[in-house]
């Protein structure tokens, strides 16, 4: 049976284990819990209120705890209402199961979302995908199938030494884009964590750089925040099954310098 562990637990576990990283054993059996009863009674102003008032980490520091301390899942304790979160809490949240995806771990989530958020859905179904979708105000809401539940890969990016390498795979924008343009990394970098929209575009430069990626499918604008889409490529399968849009817990393999 699967242990489950509050987010301050894994922080212990993680400081235990600093600079030993996990590349090729299988993730333990535990299950990281977020929010609720994950949150060990932490209330510290960096993590992005849920609508039970349950913090969230940010994806930046997930993604450098979850290779020190594997775990076989991420649980969500609460459902990611985006009818009722603040928009740099729904940013947060996508740039978290973005993290979870990029590293390789399996999430259990369930989303509810306004009648005019349905659009949401082709915009995050390259990420894992949740258990129940819930449509508020439209019980008649067609949502369609949830992409990544069927097609590893949608939409990832690669790090080169002077640029990104983009790959989106979703039909209706098929193709491949390297980002090389400062402008264009800075806003794509600061928004991976999902910050304020005020943060990327602090001069004519990089505002016309994160409109374009907005433009280009690559960058998701809530409000006054946005977070960056494509999910880190960091692991490639090695012949073993993909489960809601991430690789599954064994049979993977890290790609360095990437």
């Amino acid at each position: 049976m699967s242990m489950l562990m509050g987010i301050d637990e894994f922080r212990t576990q993680a400081s235990n284990t600093e600079g030993v990283t996990t590349t090729a054993d299988p993730p333990g059996s535990a299950t990281l819990t977020l929010g609720a009863d994950g949150a060990d009674g932490a209330d510290g102003a960096d993590g992005a209120d849920g609508a039970d008032g349950a913090e969230l980490p940010a994806a930046t520091e997930l993604a450098g705890l979850l290779p020190r301390v594997p775990v076989a899942r991420v649980r969500f304790a609460a459902d990611a209402d985006f009818s009722a979160l603040s928009d740099q809490a729904i940013v947060r949240t996508i740039a978290v199961l973005r993290e979870c995806s990029s590293i390789g771990v399996q999430v259990d989530w369930s989303l509810i979302l306004g009648a005019a958020q349905s659009g949401l859905i082709e915009r995050l179904d390259h990420l894992p995908a949740p258990g129940r979708i819930t449509v508020r105000d439209n019980a008649s809401a067609a949502t369609g199938a949830w992409r990544s539940a069927d097609h590893f890969g949608l939409l990832y990016f690669r790090k080169g030494p002077a640029f990104l390498s983009v790959v989106d795979q979703r039909p209706e924008s098929a193709r491949r884009i390297i980002v090389d343009d400062p402008a264009l990394m800075d806003v794509f970098s600061r928004a991976l964590a999902g910050c304020a929209w005020s943060e990327v575009t602090q001069d004519a430069q990089h505002a016309g750089a994160a409109r374009d990626l907005v433009d280009k499918g690559l960058l998701l604008r809530v409000g006054e925040h946005c977070v960056t889409l494509p999910v880190h490529m960091r692991t490639w399968p090695l012949g073993a099954a993909l489960l809601g849009g991430t690789l599954a817990a064994a049979g993977k393999k890290l790609e360095e310098g990437n």
